[in-house]
């Protein structure tokens, strides 16, 4: 499962901690360093299969293999009993297991059949024994990293279900994009070119790959379709949704580190199934994880809670009508922050919510059932508490649409989408900008600049004290409009006279050619037609829309 808080949990690695490194004084020795060169030199590749399958290793000592043992035995468990001695060696839990750790270097090695000594310590020995204690490591971090947001996020839940709804009336949180979207806080570091994580990155892909799968099977939270009542249960909701991913974690940790195919090995130890992304010799092969940073935790936390936060917002907001219009302008300079563009110099929406980007112009509204107005709590998203820019609620939805349409699901996320910032740099720091964040319906208007100028209320339709109104016209021909006012959670009679409406007063020029009728319902409910509207205007004038009372 692809996924995307992943290039956050690899690439934001801390910068003065050091990786793990020998103890004993005694192979303090450039041989014994824990370097890619020295896994080729030792050809420790080559020595761990042997290890495995009971051959002779490139030390030249023969090994009993796992096929000799009656009980099966996991890699990681062979490792501690033949190198080090240990039976009950083991990487397997989270947060950081104590038992995952390393005898002097001296020692690693020394021990063969039935404990007899051999006369010099293993080198690939000592380098598959850190490979793997970094990799758990590495998992466990990601671990701590979640603990940490989890609070803050939890904390901020209290704020964001009263801020964000609704004035006097209790929250109605829409949980389908929040918890669907687990897979995508974990995702593919992997497929990153030139990070910081040198040659880890082939081997950090395969276990992305895998922690995602699992936190996907864990990350259940409630039915997608509950909603929440009170703040509480919201913040419940938060932990709930880290307590799982942390299970998915610990899932993938003892699959990756007590790999799934060992037992068939014990059964056929020539296979080697070098295309299990669960194998643990095969993520650490080549040396991939012999000097992984160690991960930042305390920026996996800060990551995971504005992520969180946004995404609860947009919870809430997704109860209600609440979306984006975008225009095309034949802009091909229309990019955020460019100044002279035709997106820039655009007045027709309001400026504090408006996105430039696909060369044209996107803005973000409300609909409060009078006019068009910013979404419940607006103003308070740059504020202290959140120091969220309203623009990146437009532009991470914006990407949400352009990825996959109005009705995005946010478990097919795309995990490549760090290359649409301008650094890597950029990206981390971009929780609330990333795809599937927000996922506020998008009406595409083309080039029916017109629908988006009812903003500023140009058609002069009768909506009381209110300012402007919801687009009439959604995708090529309007295919997308009944779509799109049910995700925005409109209603489509009113909406249908609404436009009808409108249409009437400010007449049918921008009315497509080949459309003879525009349903704002589903199934073809709630209907408005070219023909009824030019009907109306000749016989009740066109400021009499309210006279005619057929619509299609």
């Amino acid at each position: 499962m692809k996924t995307l808080l992943a290039p956050i949990l690899g690439l934001v690695v801390a910068t003065t901690a050091s990786v793990l490194s020998p103890r004993a004084v005694n192979c303090n020795g450039r041989k014994f360093k824990l370097t890619v060169e020295n896994w080729k030199d030792i050809k420790a590749d080559e020595s761990i299969r042997a290890f495995w399958e009971g051959k002779r290793d490139a030390e030249d000592v023969k090994w009993p293999g796992a096929h000799s043992y009656s009980q099966p035995k996991e890699f990681t468990t062979l490792l501690g009993t033949k190198l080090q001695n240990k039976p009950t060696w083991s990487c397997s839990g989270l947060p950081l297991e104590i038992t995952c750790d390393a005898e002097p270097c001296t020692a690693i090695g020394r021990y063969n059949k039935a404990g007899e000594m051999v006369s010099e310590p293993s080198r690939w020995g000592l380098l598959a024994l850190y490979s793997v204690m970094n990799l758990h490591r590495w998992i466990s971090q990601i671990y701590e990293g979640i603990n940490i947001g989890q609070q803050g996020a939890s904390n901020a839940a209290f704020g964001i279900a009263t801020d964000f709804s609704k004035p006097k009336e209790e929250p109605n949180l829409w949980f389908k994009d929040l918890f669907a979207a687990v897979s995508s806080m974990l995702g593919s570091l992997g497929s990153i070119p030139g990070t910081s994580f040198g040659p880890a990155v082939n081997g950090a892909n395969a276990v992305q790959g895998l922690i995602g799968t699992e936190i996907g099977l864990h990350l259940k939270g409630p039915p997608v379709d509950q909603n929440f009542q009170t703040a509480s249960q919201f913040s419940k909701a938060i932990r709930m949704f880290a307590d799982q991913a942390r299970q998915g974690l610990e899932v993938a940790n003892n699959r990756i580190l007590n790999s799934a195919d060992d037992t068939t090995l014990q059964v056929f130890p020539h296979l080697w199934s070098s295309s299990s992304i669960d194998n643990v010799r095969n993520i650490i092969s080549g040396g991939r994880w012999l000097n992984t940073p160690p991960v930042d935790q305390t920026a996996v936390g800060e990551f995971f809670r504005r992520n969180m936060i946004a995404r609860g917002i947009n919870a809430v907001w997704r109860s209600y009508p609440v979306y984006v219009y975008y225009v095309w302008l034949d802009d091909a300079g229309a990019k955020p922050g460019d100044k002279g563009t035709k997106c820039d110099l655009d007045r027709s929406g309001p400026q504090a919510l408006k996105y430039c980007a696909d060369e044209g112009v996107y803005y973000l509204y409300m609909y409060n059932g009078r006019g068009i107005d910013w979404p419940w709590g607006g103003p308070k998203l740059a504020g202290d508490d959140y120091k969220i820019n309203p623009i990146w609620a437009v532009e991470s939805s914006a990407r949400s649409f352009k990825a996959q349409g109005i009705n995005y699901d946010p478990s097919k996320a795309d995990s490549s989408q760090f290359l649409g910032f301008p650094s890597i740099t950029d990206f981390i720091n971009s929780p609330e900008r990333l795809e599937g964040t927000w996922t506020l319906p998008v009406c595409d208007g083309s080039s029916n600049i017109g629908f988006n100028t009812d903003y500023l209320n140009q058609r002069k339709v009768d909506l009381k004290d209110g300012v402007g109104m919801p687009p009439c016209m959604c995708g090529i021909d309007g295919r997308d409009t009944a779509t799109f006012v049910k995700a925005a959670n409109l209603d489509s009679k009113k909406m249908a006279r609404m436009c009808f409406d409108a249409y009437v007063r400010g007449g049918t020029g921008d009315w497509p050619a080949a459309v003879d009728v525009i349903a704002y319902g589903e199934d073809g409910k709630n209907k408005v037609s070219k023909k009824a509207i030019d009907k109306c205007i000749k016989t009740s004038g066109a400021s009499n829309p309210s006279y005619c009372t057929d619509l299609n």
